[in-house]
C-alpha cells in the first residue's frame, strides 16, 4: 500500500512538473509583454486570455488525471465531448494562426480574447458541475 501510495504522489509531482513547462513554454512562445502598438488593447487581451484559458486547461487535465471518476462506465455526453474537444483545438489554433490575418487582425484578436474567456468558463462550469474542485 505505501509503495502504491509514493508512486501515485511521484506521478503528480511529475505531471505538475511537465504542465509548469508547458505553461512555461506557452508563455515564452506568446510573449504577453511584446505588444504591437498599433493593436495594443487588442493583442494584450488576446495574449492575457489564452494564459488564462491555458492555465484552466492545463488545471482541468489535472484534476480529471487525479481526482475526476474513477469507474469506466463513466459516460459523457456527446455535446460535452464535442464541446471539450473544441475546448481543447481552437484556442491553441487560433494563437498559432494570428499571424496570418494581417488585414483583420484587431477583430481577430478580439474575437478569440472573447472565444478563450467563454471556453474557460465552460470548463471552470463542468469542473464546478462534476465537483472536481479540490477547495
Amino acid at each position: 500500500m505505501n509503495g502504491s501510495y509514493n508512486t501515485f504522489n511521484i506521478l503528480q509531482i511529475i505531471l505538475v512538473i511537465v504542465f509548469l513547462i508547458i505553461y512555461i513554454l506557452a508563455f515564452v512562445v506568446v510573449k504577453p509583454f511584446l505588444l504591437n502598438h498599433k493593436r495594443l488593447i487588442s493583442t494584450l487581451s488576446l495574449k492575457i486570455t489564452y494564459l488564462i484559458y491555458l492555465g484552466t486547461l492545463l488545471v482541468c487535465m489535472y484534476l480529471f488525471m487525479f481526482y475526476g471518476p474513477s469507474d469506466i462506465e463513466y459516460q459523457v455526453s456527446e455535446l460535452v465531448f464535442f464541446g471539450s474537444l473544441i475546448c481543447f483545438f481552437i484556442p491553441n489554433l487560433g494563437i498559432l494562426f494570428r499571424r496570418h490575418f494581417i488585414k483583420y487582425r484587431n477583430h481577430y484578436n478580439y474575437f478569440f480574447s472573447v472565444f478563450n474567456l467563454i471556453v474557460t468558463i465552460f470548463i471552470v462550469h463542468k469542473l464546478n458541475q462534476q465537483h472536481w474542485f479540490i477547495l
